[in-house]
């Protein structure tokens, strides 16, 4: 068998597509004539706020998995998947972790700061996590070629005026609402989402094990 290099070991992307098959696993209660097991599977790894204070911890993570219509699953899954592809590879190791942080981040940041949410379901959080760490690569990159800056310093303007937006307003900034069911908007889901991705590859960093010149790589 010939020596594997490197570069082919930290190639593909099993997190995201085992992920991405997790998902569909997961939200198959949403398609129409589903069984009821399907639509009970769901509703057994929901966020509930009630549920998790009587142990079912894992609610804090799963909460994030299943979502509340066919639109918002498309929604979620494919920004997922479509970031996750893309970098992957680039963050390593660090990529599992940064999904678990992210989605616990958002269960756990829900139970101390909306204490009157009962419910909640979507990857959005996990999502904004996600791209926060992609924008983190991009600007490695771009200390190496400033030309890059051209287009990522407006698509990181573009996405910190989200996160505001939403915090001020309680609304989502693209309107998504308009697409179907996805829910009643959780801006806190995607600022926790981010600050613990950020949190996370910032003491990678200063402990050394996700350095610079292995994320762009």
């Amino acid at each position: 068998m010939p020596r594997q290099t490197q570069a082919s070991r930290g190639s593909g992307s099993p997190w995201t597509l085992g992920i991405v098959v997790a998902l569909c696993v997961a939200n198959a209660g949403l398609l129409s004539g589903a069984p009821a097991f399907a639509q009970a599977l769901a509703r057994w790894l929901e966020y509930d706020r009630s549920a998790i204070l009587d142990g079912q911890w894992w609610r804090l993570v799963t909460g994030n998995f299943v979502h509340w219509s066919p639109e918002h699953f498309l929604l979620d899954a494919g920004a997922f998947l479509f970031v996750g592809l893309l970098y992957e590879r680039r963050l390593r190791r660090a990529y599992p972790w940064l999904l678990l942080t992210s989605a616990l981040a958002v269960g756990c940041g829900a139970m101390a700061l909306l204490p009157d949410m009962q419910t909640y379901r979507g990857l959005s959080g996990v999502d904004s996590g996600q791209f926060a760490a992609a924008l983190c690569v991009e600007a490695e990159l771009a200390r190496r070629d400033r030309s890059r800056w051209l287009w990522l310093a407006p698509v990181a303007a573009v996405f910190a005026a989200k996160l505001l937006f939403e915090a001020g307003t309680g609304q989502m900034l693209f309107g998504t609402q308009s697409l179907g069911n996805i829910g009643v908007p959780v801006p806190l889901s995607h600022a926790a989402g981010t600050a613990s991705a950020l949190g996370l590859l910032t003491c990678l960093r200063m402990l050394d094990l996700t350095p610079g010149r292995r994320l762009a790589a």
